[in-house]
């Protein structure tokens, strides 16, 4: 929409292109010659296709033809909106700096949704404290919240959509009609409701310098809707030390911890946002291989203290083990053969022992693999200069010198 060219042309027109209702009390620039926050004229100093004068003296006729541009909001602010169903957008501007852009979304009780565009990619992920990873889907806006609440039960959501909403912009200072609508898809693929109150994470890696602003979209497709959101500055996550992913617990409390990974803390829905203050990944929480989260660890377990491995599945801790078993040695081997042929044989195999030596002694176990899951099957075998018969589950039995 523009401003007419010609003609009439009022304070409430001005208003209702600016996102602001048209009732709203709105100076020409304020209290002084040069155009004061709220005002027309400073809030069209961005208008196209040219911005109004910001130079007085001022008049209405500088607003033929323009149309209003929403302002950038800057980070680490918290939004909020309630009471009323629609489609909100805002661009968000997070500066030069690079690092992870973590944002907190709490859609209160009646379930609304969210998405951030950043650099031709929809993210729509989302991690909580109480449910874990609710992942999204394509382009859609995640959809969270009580999904059992009156007219806007799952299944309500399901049968009326595509939903056709009022589009809200962000004006300067709240959210406000643009007058455009938007069609919205709310299906069980992107609706992870649950119940209300509950603070969801979102991570956007930002690896560079540019670009700097992202959009962020919000709905809410129920009337009686309300909900915050906080997008934090970039920032380097909190990294930990681990092992390279394993498939079992046991594997990775024996693994060597030469990795180093990073989390996303999750928050609280009080405040309208307390953020987590652990310093090792816990259950709920994201993870990534590197400090801006652009990359999310593999399934698999990884050690974070000597006792306790976290399971990671969809790049979310999923679960976290504790009792780590003592850990096996590895050691070089020939495969099983008779006992006259042992002391020649070729050693061309890594087998795994319990012991504290470099190789296996008697009643020592031994195992073909490092997460002590399978016996060595009964024979002989080479092992340095010595030969070792490997008996009933995989115990040592004999020790003999070549």
């Amino acid at each position: 929409m523009a401003l007419p060219s010609s003609g009439t042309i009022s304070a409430s027109m001005i208003n209702i292109e600016s996102a602001t209702v048209s009732t709203n009390t709105a100076p020409l620039s304020g209290s002084s010659s040069t155009p004061q926050t709220g005002s027309l004229v400073k809030r069209y100093d961005t208008a196209t296709p040219t911005p109004v004068n910001q130079i007085a003296p001022h008049a209405y006729s500088e607003f033929y033809g323009k149309s209003f541009t929403s302002p950038d909001i800057p980070c680490g602010g918290v939004l909020n909106a309630g009471s009323g169903n629609g489609y909100f957008e805002a661009t968000v501007t997070s500066g030069s700096p690079v690092g992870a852009v973590v944002i907190y979304f709490n859609p209160a009780g009646i379930p609304d949704g969210i998405a951030y565009k950043f650099n031709g990619t929809t993210y729509n992920d989302l991690t909580s404290n109480s449910y874990g990873y609710a992942g999204g889907t394509g382009n859609n806006l995640n959809i969270v919240g009580d999904d059992d609440r009156g007219n806007c039960t799952a299944s309500d959501l399901i049968s009326n959509s595509p939903y056709t909403l009022n589009t809200s912009v962000w004006n300067g200072s709240s959210f406000g009609l643009n007058g455009s609508t938007a069609s919205i898809v709310t299906t069980n693929t992107n609706l992870n409701g649950t119940v209300g109150g509950i603070a969801y994470t979102l991570v956007v890696p930002k690896p560079n310098s540019t670009p700097v602003n992202g959009l962020l979209q919000i709905v809410g497709p129920c009337s009686g809707t309300a909900w915050n959101v906080k997008v934090l500055c970039p920032a380097t996550l909190p990294s930990f030390t681990t092992n390279s992913v394993q498939s079992t617990f046991q594997g990775s409390c024996c693994a060597t911890q030469n990795q180093t990974y990073y989390f996303a803390r999750n928050a609280s829905a009080a405040g309208p946002f307390t953020v987590d203050t652990n310093t090792l990944p816990q259950v709920g929480n994201f993870v990534f291989s590197n400090s801006t989260g652009a990359t999310v660890l593999a399934n698999g377990y990884y050690r974070i203290t000597s006792n306790t491995a976290i399971y990671v599945q969809n790049g979310v801790v999923s679960s976290i083990s504790t009792g780590c078993s003592s850990c096996l040695t590895s050691y070089s081997s020939s495969l099983a053969v008779r006992t006259e042929q042992a002391c020649t044989a070729t050693i061309n195999q890594t087998y795994y022992h319990d012991g504290s030596g470099t190789i296996p002694v008697v009643n020592d176990v031994v195992y073909s693999d490092s997460a002590g899951t399978t016996f060595l099957s009964s024979g002989f075998r080479k092992a340095g200069s010595i030969k070792y018969r490997v008996d009933f589950n995989g115990v040592v039995g004999q020790i003999l010198f070549c």
